[in-house]
């Protein structure tokens, strides 16, 4: 039979995993019993309605506490439910956590721990056996000072001998059991303290519908601006190039001057087309980005922005194609808004890959103000980031600075 093996530092987090459950037991029987108590008998008189919305406050937030303790014995936090959309409106926002399943099984873990007496019973224990064991161990010593007619002022000289290793023995039941009970207790709080896998997945299908719409809308949108792009700046050229070779060409017998002019013409505008192109396809998806990496895309992106651009990167290789191809364009966004819109100086492009995220940040010193909207560039951004799973923050108070950050998962 294979012998149970405690750590000392695994004994110490169960002591506190399971010893702390006794105070929070306590408090949680006042809070959860009067919170209660009282906000169901108000109800009448309306007082009731905040005392009940301030306890189910104040359950959710010791639940998150449970989930964070959690760790002394899990080795991990149980994870938070992902956040649910929540109508507009402040009632709307109460009923939803109302509805909410969650809710309710925290609620019902919090109950256990205080109004159940779970918390207080497996704290007790435990904090009784370490007592006794510790109280044995001692009694020896305490004994010098006992006094007569005491149990320990009358203990022979054998109990006294018997009574350290009487202390060692409970010592090693009182890890075994807090052992035991810290297990019961973190596979109790995970069972009902977890999301639900149902839940989790509703969630997330509800999450990739809208990110799906999103970046349908994004690419429209993107196609419609390149054929205007397009209609409004190369084809017209094409066309006025077309027109004038077809002016040389009638005056090339009879005006060879006239004819080269035309040409000339001809030719300027031709450079200006090819430009135009250039810069189109380079906003459609640039050719540095593909044989070079995001570094040397980045570097071009700074060397072209009409104020000092600084880059950080940190050691950032290859990546996945779209990766790389929205934190170039979360660049190129937050550099032009900077330059045409913000008024800014200089800015900061920072890069960097954390565990299996890509974070790329962008910081100027214009006037700040910049808002995620409906129909703006910033929306756009954001919907292609959320399209890979990702997520866009755009802090930017009155007067600035602003930084837009981006985190993109690229794990392999």
């Amino acid at each position: 039979m294979a012998r149970l093996r405690i750590s000392p530092a695994q004994a110490w987090r169960d002591f506190l995993y399971v010893g702390a459950a006794l105070p929070l037991g306590i408090a949680w029987l006042l809070i959860l019993g009067l919170g209660l108590a009282l906000g169901i008998g108000l109800l009448i008189v309306t007082i009731g309605i905040p005392i009940l919305a301030i306890t189910l406050l104040l359950w959710k937030a010791g639940a998150n506490l449970e989930r964070r303790r959690a760790a002394l014995v899990l080795g991990r936090p149980i994870p938070r439910p992902a956040p649910r959309e929540v109508p507009p409106g402040r009632l709307a926002g109460w009923r939803s956590r109302i509805r909410d399943r969650m809710t309710w099984r925290e609620l019902g873990f919090m109950f256990l721990l205080g109004l159940g007496w779970v918390g207080i019973s497996v704290g007790f224990v435990s904090i009784a056996l370490y007592a006794a064991a510790v109280t044995a161990v001692l009694a020896p010593l305490a004994a010098i000072w006992a006094p007569d007619g005491s149990t320990l002022g009358d203990a022979g000289p054998l109990t006294l001998a018997l009574a350290p290793v009487a202390g060692l023995v409970l010592f090693a039941l009182a890890v075994a059991a807090t052992r035991g009970l810290a297990v019961l207790m973190g596979a109790l709080a995970e069972s009902m303290l977890a999301p639900q896998d149902r839940g989790e997945l509703t969630a997330r299908i509800t999450s990739l519908e809208a990110t799906r719409s999103a970046a349908v809308d994004s690419a429209d949108a993107r196609l419609r601006q390149i054929e205007r792009d397009l209609h409004d700046g190369a084809q017209h050229r094409l066309a006025y190039i077309g027109m004038e070779l077809g002016r040389a060409r009638a005056k090339l017998k009879t005006d060879p001057e006239a004819a080269d002019a035309i040409l000339a013409t001809a030719h300027e505008e031709s450079k200006r087309a090819m430009r135009e192109l250039r810069d189109l396809v380079r906003g459609i998806h640039p050719s540095v980005l593909t044989d070079r990496g995001l570094d040397a895309a980045l570097s071009g992106l700074a060397h072209r922005a009409s104020m000092p651009v600084e880059v950080r990167s940190m050691g950032v290789d290859r990546l996945p194609n779209a990766v790389e191809t929205a934190a170039y364009y979360v660049v190129a966004e937050a550099l032009t808004n900077a330059g045409k819109h913000a008024g800014a100086t200089s800015a900061a492009i920072s890069l960097e890959r954390r565990n299996g995220t890509l974070v790329v940040e962008v910081r100027d010193d214009g006037r700040g103000g910049a808002v995620r909207k409906p129909g703006s560039g910033l929306e756009g951004l954001a919907q292609r980031v959320e399209a890979l799973d990702g997520s866009l923050a755009v802090e930017s108070p009155a007067g600035g600075p602003t930084t837009i950050r981006a985190e993109l998962p690229c794990a392999s």
